[in-house]
């Protein structure tokens, strides 16, 4: 047996596989549970901020689950109860705790750009939007000249206790049970976790286009599509059946550079926020 993750390194293995990857379980519950005051380093717009350029934007948005959130770990197994099943949500290699890594924010996020049609009230031509989601989060080339995004995402650690939870395969032309197949048991955050999520917009690499005008519509972009990845689609390995999608109105907190900080109890309060005219009020 490999052991992949750090803090769980101290149990000794012994010819009883069974027992060894249940007292493995239970280390990751004590762990995580030791770990569940710990706090994060908070940004702090008067440390860290004050150095970006001009039209940054920090984003930060604390939701609580509408729909329970799972994904797929990589070779982990976990333990409820002392019943080993598999299909264990992503954790921290270090401390054990659930959590949304930044590669798997963007490519949530990348999916809802995708469906992005209407920008201002008009339609959005597939040559801008093209171009919009490429300067947001980079071309899809894994070219080693290939420029990153103007997209910087951070984890996300969930303090609640994962579930777990259980689905029954149905087939596609029928939707009844598939024989032959049982009930899989899987992870999951359950409705009412909370979690935070982060967005650094840093408005670089420039273009010779490069205009205040381009950082609205990029900003302007960038909020239709998060709406449609938080509220619409979700950010679960399942999304397409509505997992990971958020409560109506989380808490946002927006920095933008050089000098200004809002805070919006209401999502529509925070798009209307980034979509006024831009006549100097944002700068």
């Amino acid at each position: 047996m490999i052991i992949h993750d750090y803090y769980l390194s101290v149990i000794e293995m012994d010819g009883d596989i069974k027992k060894t990857i249940v007292n493995l379980g239970k280390k990751k519950h004590e762990i995580i549970a030791k770990k569940s005051d710990e706090k994060l380093k908070e940004f702090t717009f008067e440390e860290d901020f004050k150095k970006m350029p001009k039209y940054s934007m920090f984003l930060e948005i604390k939701f609580i689950l509408k729909r329970s959130y799972t994904s797929k770990g990589e070779g982990e197994f976990n333990v409820i109860n002392d019943k080993i099943f598999e299909n264990p949500i992503v954790r921290d290699k270090l401390t054990g705790s659930p959590m949304v890594r930044p590669s798997t924010w963007k490519g949530h996020l990348r999916f809802a750009a995708e469906s992005v049609n209407d920008l201002d009230g008009k339609n959005i031509n597939e040559i801008t939007k093209s171009e919009i989601i490429e300067r947001l989060f980079g071309p899809e080339s894994t070219s080693d000249k290939a420029l990153e995004g103007r997209l910087h995402f951070f984890p996300t650690f969930f303090t609640n206790n994962a579930e777990e939870d259980v689905i029954t395969p149905l087939s596609r032309t029928t939707r009844t049970p598939v024989d032959r197949i049982g009930p899989i048991t899987l992870e999951v955050m359950p409705i009412g976790a909370e979690g935070d999520f982060r967005l650094l917009y840093f408005p670089y690499p420039r273009d010779i286009m490069f205009s205040e005008e381009q950082v609205k519509t990029d900003l302007k972009f960038l909020t239709e599509a998060l709406e449609l990845m938080f509220f619409a689609f979700g950010f679960s390995a399942k999304k397409t059946s509505g997992f990971g999608v958020i409560g109506d109105d989380p808490i946002v907190t927006v920095w933008i550079c050089p000098r200004e900080q809002q805070s919006f109890n209401k999502w529509e309060e925070f798009k209307e926020y980034i979509n006024k005219p831009w006549s100097g009020d944002h700068v």
